[in-house]
């Protein structure tokens, strides 16, 4: 029987071949997946913890000195010998500190610092301080207190006056090597300690919350010898070693080792603590929660290829079978029991069987080692889990039902049938139609299921098998579609030679569509394979730009006003840098961003406001410039009603820097009048606000018109001021006396009557206009009906002229809001913000320099954060579903292949037959590609729309990717027109050189003689 088998397999080589290699990649697919999952998650835990910040990841200790030092170097390097670090942690680097000490002057609260080669890590102007009595400052600190090289600074008692030799500043920028901002990060452990805090100051108080604290004054160690051991500090810190062979599985005891409460060491040098804030714990959460969604990402790509691989292997098992019929049926008739006959029939499939299985094995290892290689950290072994083999036993036990399933259906054929060597066309059975009908229920219950879910969930198994789903129910009806239509087509008239055989072919030989199946099956997860890697790939895009909204974030602790005079001073055409501030109110949060800089220095994501570019959203929430007021003394008119009383004009005004104070003007008595007023404006003032009050803005009783100027700043005249201003009258805050505001030659005209102030806004009135993430728009709508209660210093009330699937930093729960429109005449605390400034990729160095010299440090490169994304354990497992779209495509060409030739002698004897009996060659051709076209235009057009739908259906649903933070936006399910014709065109090539290839090689040895040829 081994014989016979052996033998049939031989004569039937291309059939043997095709369902070997079936079987071989759907277990090798069954090793690849689930090994390739487990390599990514180890590939994960590396990178995770390579690429975290030290202060998350890594160990500090303070050691505080026992008794007085007499030599501060030997105690760094006395302390690093006799500290025992944990295993797992990098060699450390120490530092001593001085505590912070008030200064004589606005100096603030100074520390000195000591690290040796701490210049080496710094960009330094000057030189480093190399003897006792010499200081180092930060750049943007020796700016702001005036002090030049060579200055001598007094910081009092006990640090005594030191001279200033360098400035120094964090080298930060895109133009810093990843080499060498990996050396820094490794030596200074964490960027932050060497900004400058300015102080906090709330408006209205005479006193500062927080004094100044200047970044570290750095000295040489010799320069902190004699101070008390109560005011040094040597601070040492070690981040996390990470092997390259790291297995995740053993990253939970790393993290109970770091949670250990560590019991201080005793050294000879003083006592060490640990004071470690290191977050391992949610690190290794984060790590098992990637692992297990990166073996749900690679499920569905698994399931395709094994499902696509097993329906292929059914329709060439079921051709064999009909090849071996006469075998069967010479062995019935020589007397064979079924039991022999079964055996006789299984024999060649299971032996197929048994050969791909050490073939599919070590494929599937060998491209899992290749893809690891290729795109996985250097070093990382290849694992090869548990439920790779399960998962293999698996797929061979559905191969032999498969083979089973097949034999059965041709064994059931009657002796009659199996001696004629024709099977004729019967009616599907009643399981048959059963079996479509509860396929076609099943899956519309999934997809209203899934329509009908809420967004944004986990993958299930229902979305898992959707696709699947859908295109077998697209594939059943295009293949009783095309059948019907031709048995239509062909009870009418025929037009044509060529189009009476393609329609008689394909409405008689079923066999032809059986094809259609299996690749409608291919080409939906193809499709569907790709749109879901473009759609994750865009969805990647979409969070590394919500997360980092510029190529550079540069982080600070200015002011907001500050910094937004900064990058003014330092882009005064905005085409390079834009400040931002997320502002946590009242309500919820907010990204205040200087917006009209928001198309040159930032990066819009296009998937946030579909349809509406960035310019648009520029438009939409910004207000019109105001006209500036430069000069030191301002002149203004106003004529006050005959029947009023005197008024003073109050006018609120923000210098170039960013400062806001009020300028009362008056008083004026009724009449034309004028008078004039001191105004710190020599640079440039915004005038944000007017209003019509008593002594010291008081209110007053207001009755009549005020006509409001002329205005000059140092006799020039300025009324555009007022007549450009896009005034407003205040509708909160206040107790508003006027009515109505109009533009009237060089001045305003203020209708009131009332008692109160005569309140006007440069600017938007009303509700202030923003763009909300969709999930703050309902937050917005209570905020706009309690407008009325807003207090100062708290959030505007809002309305959303746009919604966004994310706004910068804050994602679908932030609004952005302008800054000039959230603080014009208004109060807002600007300590409350986190203030960035953004720059664009291009930035010139000396403006890069000119913002780490004020101590702002790069936080964020869009770049950067891209690459963390797309390195991933979920992104790096979506890659298999690129690797699965081909292997998909290749079997079903194969299958196609195959299945053609088998039918080929078949066709190769009715083309002759046609020869015959006189119909040209030409039109033979014609009709075997057209019938060719029409079938597999069928599967391709089922397949598409298939792979289509599912993306529509499933995608919007589904996280691609494990969302970290609430700030992540959500995956929007979408079509890409670019992305689906080329599928369409590479399928559409693919299928049509098979169908005029199958078609050249019927027609090409159809003569008369064919007539003879016996099926093989």
């Amino acid at each position: 029987m081994i014989r016979v088998a052996l033998d049939g397999l031989r004569s039937r080589s291309l059939l043997s071949l095709g369902t070997l290699l079936l079987l071989v990649v759907a277990l090798g697919s069954a090793v690849l997946g689930p090994s390739f999952a487990a390599a990514v998650g180890n590939a994960y835990a590396v990178t995770r913890l390579q690429e975290e910040r030290n202060v998350l990841t890594g160990r500090t200790w303070e050691v505080r000195p026992s008794s007085a030092v007499d030599d501060p170097g030997a105690l760094l390097d006395d302390t690093l010998a006799q500290l025992v670090l944990p295993e797992d942690q990098h060699a450390a680097t120490a530092q001593l500190e001085s505590a912070r000490v008030l200064a004589p002057g606005s100096l603030g609260e100074v520390m000195l610092m000591a690290k040796p080669d701490a210049c080496a890590h710094l960009d330094l102007e000057g030189r480093c301080p190399t003897a006792p009595g010499e200081v180092a400052v930060l750049a943007g600190d020796a700016e702001e207190d005036g002090h030049e090289l060579g200055d001598r600074i007094d910081l009092g008692e006990p640090f005594g006056t030191l001279t200033l030799v360098g400035t120094y500043a964090y080298p930060s920028g895109p133009t810093v090597s990843s080499e060498r901002r990996e050396a820094l990060e490794d030596f200074w452990f964490e960027p932050g300690r060497l900004a400058s805090v300015p102080a906090t100051v709330r408006p209205g108080r005479q006193v500062t919350d927080i004094a100044r604290q200047p970044a570290p004054y750095l000295v040489t160690p010799d320069q902190l010898a004699g101070l008390a051991p109560s005011q040094l500090l040597v601070r040492v810190d070690s981040r996390i070693e990470v092997p390259a062979d790291l297995d995740a599985a053993d990253l939970p005891a790393l993290a109970r080792r770091a949670a250990a409460d560590p019991a201080p060491q005793q050294l000879a040098v003083g006592t060490a603590a640990e004071i470690s804030n290191n977050d391992l714990d949610g690190i290794v959460a984060d790590v098992e929660r990637e692992r297990r969604s990166a073996l749900l990402a690679v499920t569905p790509a698994v399931v395709s290829l094994v499902l696509v691989a097993l329906a292929l292997l059914s329709r060439l098992t079921s051709a064999a079978g009909e090849l071996r019929v006469p075998d069967l049926a010479l062995a019935s008739l020589r007397g064979a029991d079924r039991r022999r006959t079964w055996l006789l029939a299984l024999s060649e499939p299971l032996l197929l069987v048994v050969l791909a299985v050490p073939i599919g094995v070590a494929g599937g290892a060998a491209l899992t080692w290749a893809l690891v290689r290729a795109w996985l950290p250097t070093g990382l072994p290849v694992p090869v889990p548990a439920y790779a083999v399960l998962a293999s036993v698996a797929v061979v036990a559905c191969s032999i039902a498969v083979c089973v399933v097949s034999t059965r259906t041709v064994l059931a054929r009657s002796l009659a049938d199996q001696l004629s060597g024709q099977a004729r066309p019967r009616p599907a059975g009643r399981l048959a139609v059963l079996v479509a009908l509860a396929l076609v229920a099943l899956t519309l219950v999934l997809v209203v299921a899934a329509l009908t879910r809420p967004a944004g969930g986990a993958a299930d198994a229902a979305d898992l098998v959707l696709p699947l789903l859908i295109a077998a129910v697209l594939g059943l009806a295009a293949a009783a579609g095309t059948r019907a239509a031709a048995r239509a087509l062909a009870r009418r008239p025929a037009r044509g030679v060529a189009g009476f055989l393609a329609v008689r072919a394909v409405a008689r030989r079923s066999v032809g569509t059986l094809v259609v199946l299996p690749l409608t099956i291919a080409i939906a997860v193809v499709t569907f394979g790709a749109g879901t890697f473009d759609a994750a790939g865009a969805w990647r895009a979409s969070v590394a730009a919500t997360q980092a909204p510029a190529s550079t974030v540069w982080s600070s602790e200015l002011p907001m006003s500050e910094a937004v005079a900064l990058t003014h001073r330092l882009d005064p055409d905005g085409r390079w840098l834009m400040a931002t501030g997320t502002w946590n109110a009242q309500d919820g949060v907010y990204v205040v961003a200087d917006v009209p800089r928001l198309p040159t220095a930032s990066t819009w994501d296009p998937s946030w406001t579909p349809g509406h570019s960035v310019d648009d959203v520029v438009a939409a929430i910004t207000r019109p410039p105001t006209p500036p007021l430069t000069g030191a003394r301002l002149r203004l008119g106003l004529t006050v009603p005959r029947t009023a009383g005197e008024v003073t004009v109050e006018m609120r005004m923000r210098t170039s820097g960013g400062d806001t104070f009020n300028a009362y003007v008056g008083p004026f008595g009724p009449g034309t009048s004028t008078a004039t007023e001191p105004i710190p404006c020599e640079r440039g003032c915004t005038v944000e606000g007017l209003a019509l009050a008593g002594p010291a803005g008081l209110p007053t009783d207001l009755s009549g018109e005020y006509v409001v100027g002329p205005l000059e700043a140092d006799d020039t005249d300025a009324s555009d001021v007022l007549t450009r201003g896009d005034w407003h009258l205040v509708d909160e805050g206040v107790a508003q006396a006027a009515q109505d505001v109009r533009v009237d030659g060089t001045g305003l005209v203020v209708t009131a009557d009332g008692t109160g102030k005569g309140a006007l806004t440069s600017g938007m009135g009303g509700l202030r206009p923003v763009v909300a993430g969709r999930v703050a728009v309902d937050r917005l709508g209570r905020v706009a009906a309690g407008a009325a209660t807003s207090t100062v210093g708290g959030p505007p009330p809002s309305e959303a002229v746009l919604v966004a699937e994310s706004v910068p930093f804050l994602g679908p729960e932030g609004v952005l809001i302008d800054y000039s429109v959230l603080t014009t005449n208004r109060t807002v605390y600007e300590e409350e913000f986190e203030v960035r400034v953004l720059a664009a990729a291009g930035t010139p160095e000396r403006v890069t320099t000119a913002l780490a010299g004020q101590g702002l440090a790069v936080e964020r490169v869009y770049a950067q954060e891209r690459e963390r994304l797309d390195g991933t354990a979920y992104a790096l497992a979506l890659r298999l579903y690129l690797v699965a779209s081909v292997l998909v495509l290749l079997m079903a060409v194969a299958g196609l292949v195959v299945t053609t030739a088998i039918q080929l002698p078949g066709r190769r004897m009715d083309a002759a037959a046609l020869s015959v009996v006189g119909v040209r060659r030409r039109s033979v051709l014609s009709s075997v590609a057209v019938e060719q076209v029409v079938v597999l235009g069928a599967a391709a057009v089922a397949g598409l729309l298939a792979g289509a739908a599912a993306q529509l259906i499933v995608l919007g649903r589904i996280t691609l990717g494990q969302v970290e933070e609430a700030s992540w936006p959500r995956v929007v399910a979408r079509i890409d027109p670019a992305l689906l014709s080329a599928t369409a065109l590479v399928v559409a090539v693919l299928l049509g050189t098979v169908a005029l290839l199958s078609a050249w090689a019927t027609v090409r040895r159809a003569r008369g003689a064919s007539l003879r040829e016996k099926a093989r």
